[in-house]
């Protein structure tokens, strides 16, 4: 749990002390000049007590609760979770594709830097335009300056962010916000460094300092509430058009084709459109049947047949809304994906739902989780909001990833001291054709897969590589001797202790070949790792891992 001491209280307790030696006879073991007391929030709140310095408040009173300031003073670890690094305003993950795994994964791993926690919702990457090749990427790339100041107003909510950032030298390095138009009214870092906060034209935040350092990152952030649920405003496609960027030829007859099948045309308000799209995207559901199209064919095959998880529902409203003349954004961290819409005054975040069954995190459950105003567009029956995947994990019903699954299997790899990765050969271990059921009444027979086994191939890899930085990898996935085209082939990294580390996704093409790059996060720890490459297989090749 985080917690800082009562430094303004203590300060003025040791004075009182100091006082009262004066006139008191001294004691055998002369006088108490301070103590320590345990962090009280409420009582911070009533004596406006600062954190050491004075930097912010001690504790804020937010809509969930009270809530203590992290430690400003406290240095950072080499063990925690790192922002920064070589994520870059333009580096490789400054753009997205979309792939055609649409079943819902197991487990997925989340750190959430913010108090209250707004699990599972830091928003790490926003992309709010469209490419030729259907990639989402930031429509403005260019960087404006995040102010550093300011007061509290009416209807804000406010947030402490505590943060290890991994500067860069004169370069600027991405950082997670709270939430779209956050303000930042208080910052500090320890070591203290001379830094700089800047956002792009899709409001990702980026640190930029004159040196390479590890720091910690806190701050003092305040943000309207109104972001996190409300109605979006009644206004016309002419006041928003300033800020749709043009879509790319190769994507319009696509959404066209979309547009009128859920019955949207100019004629419908921008308003109602919301209301149309934020009920289509919600109805989505995982599905082991994937889709086998590309770029346009895609994207229309995603939002018609209604198939995939949270990153696919936003993926494809991005591109209908825009289609539709909606300024709309996609953002996604390591676990959750999501969406924005803009109606001229105010960015609305949006969940879509489809989140991970479980997730893996080290937060605090006596820490007070976000309360987001109501949700102002109903959820489908048997639908699963991110706050929901929240709320499970923080009951306890989340767990630790398993250790390994069957059809994992690759390279040994090593972080070494420099952010660096190396390679050295590993068994695969072996896999297993069935899968058992468990009901209530016990384990049932194995159920049989009847798809043939599919091999994964991996070719060499560079001994080193940075962390943030592109690793380049390829394959091919085959079943029966013939290539696996449109599956997703999964890259991590397995810890000394068993724990999974998910790296990134690539998807096959024609004759089973896969051809990319992945970055390894640069938050991972120095140290020695097992690189995993695997794929669950589709309809025709089933799941199975290098050799």
């Amino acid at each position: 749990m985080r917690w800082s001491p009562n430094w303004t209280r203590i300060r003025a307790l040791g004075l009182v002390l100091a006082l009262a030696a004066l006139t008191l006879p001294a004691l055998a073991d002369g006088p108490v000049v301070h103590t320590y007391f345990a962090p009280n929030p409420e009582e911070d709140l009533s004596l406006s007590a600062t954190t050491a310095g004075g930097s912010m408040p001690a504790a804020l009173e937010t809509p969930s609760g009270t809530v203590q300031a992290p430690d400003p003073s406290k240095s950072p670890e080499e063990s925690e979770v790192a922002y920064g690094g070589t994520s870059t305003p333009s580096s490789v993950d400054a753009n997205y594709r979309i792939d055609r795994n649409t079943t819902r994964p197991e487990v997925v791993s989340y750190d959430d830097p913010f108090i209250p926690a707004v699990t599972p919702f830091k928003r790490l990457y926003a992309y709010d335009s469209v490419d030729d090749g259907l990639e989402l990427v930031v429509n403005d790339k260019r960087l404006s300056r995040v102010s550093i100041g300011g007061n509290v107003e009416s209807g804000d909510d406010q947030f402490y962010g505590d943060m290890v950032v991994d500067l860069a030298e004169d370069t600027a390095v991405r950082i997670p916000s709270v939430g779209p138009g956050a303000r930042v009214l208080a910052a500090h870092t320890n070591p203290e460094t001379r830094f700089e906060l800047y956002r792009d034209g899709a409001d990702n935040w980026f640190i930029k300092a004159p040196e390479r350092k590890r720091v910690r990152l806190v701050m003092q952030l305040a943000i309207h509430r109104s972001v996190f649920g409300s109605d979006f405003a009644d206004v016309g496609y002419r006041a928003l058009s300033r800020w749709v960027p043009v879509l790319p030829a190769s994507a319009g007859p696509a959404a066209s084709e979309v547009l009128g099948k859920l019955g949207l045309s100019p004629a419908v308000s921008p308003r109602a459109a919301v209301q149309t799209l934020v009920s289509h995207f919600r109805s989505f559901t995982p599905s082991t049947a994937w889709p086998k199209g590309a770029g346009a064919d895609l994207y229309k095959e995603l939002a018609l047949t209604q198939k995939g998880v949270c990153r696919h529902r936003a993926y494809a409203f991005v591109i209908t809304a825009l289609a539709q003349g909606i300024p709309a954004r996609m953002v996604r961290n390591e676990a959750h994906a999501w969406v924005e819409v803009y109606d001229g005054s105010l960015w609305h975040r949006i969940d879509l739902g489809g989140a991970a069954e479980r997730m893996d995190t080290e937060q605090d459950p006596t820490e007070p989780q976000h309360r987001p105003p109501d949700d102002p567009y109903s959820w489908p029956e048997g639908s699963e909001s991110g706050q929901e995947l929240a709320q499970r994990t923080l009951a306890g019903s989340g767990g630790q990833p398993e250790p390994g699954s069957g059809g994992d299997a690759g390279a040994a790899t090593s972080v070494a001291g420099d952010g660096g990765v190396q390679q050295t050969p590993a068994p695969a271990p072996s896999t297993s054709p069935t899968s058992s059921l468990e009901t209530d009444a016990g384990l049932m027979a194995p159920e049989v897969d009847e798809r043939p086994a599919s091999t994964v191939t991996l070719g060499p890899i560079e001994r080193q590589v940075k962390r943030g930085e592109p690793l380049p990898v390829k394959g091919k996935v085959e079943a029966d001797g013939k290539g696996c085209e449109g599956v997703r082939v999964d890259f991590k990294l397995r810890t000394p202790t068993g724990r999974m580390i998910s790296i990134q996704s690539l998807s096959t093409v024609a004759g089973g070949a896969y051809d990319g790059a992945i970055v390894v996060p640069p938050g991972v720890d120095v140290g020695d790792y097992e690189l995993v490459v695997s794929t669950d297989g589709n309809p025709q090749c089933g799941s199975g891992s290098s050799e």
